[in-house]
């Protein structure tokens, strides 16, 4: 550590309280009779992460009954709810139904198996849960304890052998069953593990007998959310069978948002878009309104992103346009967090959102939308090359649709430059492999490998910037009329079959525009897109009759063709030359779906900040602040745990060395502690008498009543837990972290406050 960094750090240590920084590095913070540390739970690692914040009683969470033994009236009530949850794969609210559990009653062990069952996906947690539990058996009846001791055999890594261990819970599982047969979970946790296992080398043996099992369940209670288990039993097997489940499942358990989105599996798979599309946007209005109302981050809710791509997916098909594009929008728009959401990691957010937004644009020919939100958040350049390229290509395609040559040609130049530095890296690449294999005395043929080795990654990268250039020479060439230039670099050009079959025909390969579109259709059955291309490539040949016949197959199914797409607008044309009149069904509904909400009634279809909690607390100076003070200003608001909690100095350190950071970036800063007013004035006291002063406001809040507010308070322990916001000019909660341990990176809370100021900058 830097004397400087060091000094700034003693005087941080005297600003949060007569605490010698001295003494705090005697006796670490969290030693000392296995004190935690400030923020961290007393229970152990495995309770730092999850929710900490009080479950409530929710509304349509599945109709199931589970006794158990707990102290606490309300327990079993919370503990149906939880298994409920479990069910519905709704892990992290489980995990907080069965902590309110625990913390009502500690000695519940089922409480902690429920925990344990939460973290289905995390083992290393659900070890720490399930011990908890074991310690508690003897506080559980005799069927719960067959549970316990079922999950614990699971999970205690023997035998070795994973198949072995997977079925030793399979045989526990119908142990439990033969003994109680009368118990309705037990078949239906067996059900998810025998599919489940199925995926991970534990073959299912007879779908049938497993859905045999599930129609046990059925029989006793019609609406068991084991419909759940039911979809997914035969989603890859034979999808027609499980339509009754999907009818039913999202009703069964209406308060969870996966249990509306599962359907969608049964109706991708018998290419039923608009189904699938009502089940995934369900799913995604339900999400949203829990995300407000609890205030989570949308990453932090399991298959939440995988269910909006999907729908973005779904809208795409149907010819939905300005709404796939709104959804690609929302994903790139929700909040990116190091641990939940970035570009870099697959499965989220921000990488689905960017990969959808590419392909609705390109998809749609949305070339001023493309170019538009090009200078904006929503495509804006990035760092992954692999990314840059792609969309680099996509504004290359957008100036072409423009009839831009002179676009296209900026663009061309651009991937030109990103060529040469490229080439020179490999050949770096190889240079020193070829130099190092000298030094090493390597012979020829080990030198080849070498050097070829060296240039291997390189290399790829230089060949996908040469494709890159080589479909901007097709979009030039064509641009210029000079089509023989255009059909040799066409297939370097990336694109859906009905995109290339276009470009082929403009190009003067009628063969080709012709079989390439005929192949989209076969591809991607019962899509409009396909047909829509078709549609103009036959009727631009002067293939009436077939061109008619095209329109037959596009009828039925372009009830959500959005008309302001140029590929929507362009076939339109074509049927009023024809003469088809009203040629467009109305939406309907099919017979076998259920019974269906209204989804304005669900929650928004994209996620929204939640409003900001207003406070009033003094300063120690006399003076008292509230965040209306802030109003018209970003602001960066502080939660941190008072003078005993070395790592909120640490934090707090930070934030103070980049006090100019955040100035120049427009943001305001403050901090509430749970320090008294008057140790905050002492405080500032000593801070003073050494010649400085700290660069933003801290508030002393004893009673934590704001901390509450904020949810930086842990319900279950009664403790403080660390936290950092992000509030836009309006009071809007724009990002937020909170957890065991404060948020140090100070130059990502401007990045990413900034990104989003940008594009939820709409309340201001």
């Amino acid at each position: 550590m830097s004397l400087h960094r060091l000094s700034r750090l003693s005087l941080l240590t005297a600003l949060l309280g007569p605490f010698p920084l001295a003494l705090a590095e005697e006796k670490p913070e969290g030693d000392g009779e296995n004190k935690p540390k400030a923020g961290h739970s007393h229970q152990g690692e495995a309770f730092n992460q999850g929710p900490r914040h009080s479950a409530l009683p929710i509304a349509g969470t599945g109709q199931v009954s589970f006794p158990i033994q707990c102290s606490w009236s309300e327990g079993q009530q919370f503990f149906n709810q939880g298994v409920g949850q479990l069910h519905g794969f709704w892990y992290y609210e489980a995990e907080r139904t069965f902590r309110q559990i625990a913390s009502h009653d500690p000695k519940c062990a089922m409480a902690y198996w429920g925990m344990a069952m939460a973290n289905w996906e995390n083992e290393k947690r659900a070890k720490a849960f399930i011990k908890k539990a074991k310690e508690l058996r003897d506080h559980a009846s005799e069927p719960n304890r067959r549970y316990i001791d079922a999950q614990a055999n699971y999970l205690d890594g023997e035998p070795k052998d994973a198949k072995k261990r997977k079925q030793e819970l399979i045989n526990d599982l119908e142990g439990i069953i033969h003994d109680s047969p009368a118990d309705l979970e037990a078949r239906a946790f067996l059900c998810v593990r025998l599919w489940q296992f199925g995926r991970s080398g534990l073959p299912i043996n007879s779908h049938l007998a497993v859905d045999a099992m599930l129609q046990q369940i059925f029989a006793v209670n019609p609406m068991h959310p084991a419909h759940h288990y039911r979809i997914h039993l035969w989603d890859s097997k034979k999808a027609t069978v499980a339509l009754d489940s999907a009818a039913k499942l999202g009703h069964t358990a209406p308060g969870i948002a996966h249990m509306w989105h599962m359907p969608g599996h049964i109706y991708s798979k018998l290419k039923r878009w608009e189904d699938s599309a009502f089940a995934q946007e369900a799913s995604a209005r339900i999400d949203h309104n829990y995300m407000i109302t609890r205030r989570v981050l949308p990453d932090q809710i399991h298959n939440y992103a995988h269910n909006n791509e999907w729908l973005c997916r779904n809208w795409i098909y149907v010819g939905r346009a300005s709404d796939a594009l709104g959804m690609a929008q929302s994903l790139i728009a929700n909040p990116r967090h190091p641990r939940l959401n970035t570009l870099e990691r697959g499965g989220r957010s921000a990488q689905y959102g960017r990969t959808r937004i590419i392909e609705v644009l390109r998809r749609f020919e949305l070339w001023d939308e493309a170019l538009k939100l090009a200078g904006t958040p929503y495509l804006e350049p990035t760092t992954r090359k692999e990314e840059q390229l792609k969309r680099l290509r996509l504004l290359g395609h957008a100036h072409f649709g423009k009839e831009s040559l002179n676009g296209v040609q900026a663009i061309d130049q651009e991937i030109a430059g990103l060529l040469a530095t490229a080439t020179k890296a490999k050949e770096k690449a190889e240079k020193e492999a070829r130099e190092k294999a000298g030094k090493e005395k390597k012979n020829e043929k080990d030198t080849k490998k070498m050097v070829e080795e060296a240039g291997k990654k390189p290399g790829e990268w230089v060949s996908s910037l040469e494709k890159a250039r080589n479909s901007m020479k097709c979009f030039i060439a064509l641009l210029e009329g000079d089509h023989e230039t255009a059909r040799k670099n066409l297939g370097s050009v990336q694109g859906d079959k009905y995109t290339l079959a276009r470009l082929h025909l403009r190009a003067g390969d009628q063969e080709k525009a012709l079989s390439l579109s005929e192949e989209a259709v076969k591809r991607g059955e019962k899509q409009v897109l396909p047909l829509l291309a078709r549609i103009e490539i036959l009727h631009t040949l002067g293939k009436k009759e077939e061109t008619r016949k095209t329109f037959d197959q596009l009828r039925p199914i372009s009830a959500f063709l959005d008309k302001s797409s140029p590929p929507v607008a362009r076939v339109m044309d074509i049927a009023k030359e024809l003469d088809l009149g009203e040629w467009q069904p109305e939406p309907t509904v099919r017979d076998d779906v259920g019974e269906r909400p209204d989804l304005n009634t669900l929650g928004p279809v994209a996620w929204t900040p939640p409003s900001a909690r207003d406070f009033t607390l003094p300063d120690g100076e006399g003076a008292s602040i509230t965040l209306q003070d802030f109003e018209g200003r970003p602001l960066v608001l502080i939660f941190y745990l008072g003078y005993g909690c070395l790592h909120c100095a640490e934090q707090l350190d930070k934030f103070a060395e980049n006090a100019e950071l955040f100035e120049k970036a427009g943001f305001g800063v403050l901090a509430i502690s749970t320090d008294s007013e008057a140790d905050l004035r002492k405080s500032r006291e000593k801070w003073e008498e050494k010649g400085e002063s700290f660069p933003f406001p801290l508030l002393a809040d004893p009673a934590m009543q704001a901390f509450r507010q904020w949810d930086t308070y842990d319900d279950f322990e009664k403790a403080p837990i660390h936290g950092t916001f992000v509030i836009s000019p309006g009071g809007k909660v724009l990002w937020q972290d909170t957890g065991a341990d404060p948020f140090m990176d100070c130059h990502f809370v401007v990045k990413e406050g900034r990104r989003l100021l940008k594009i939820h900058g709409s309340d201001l």
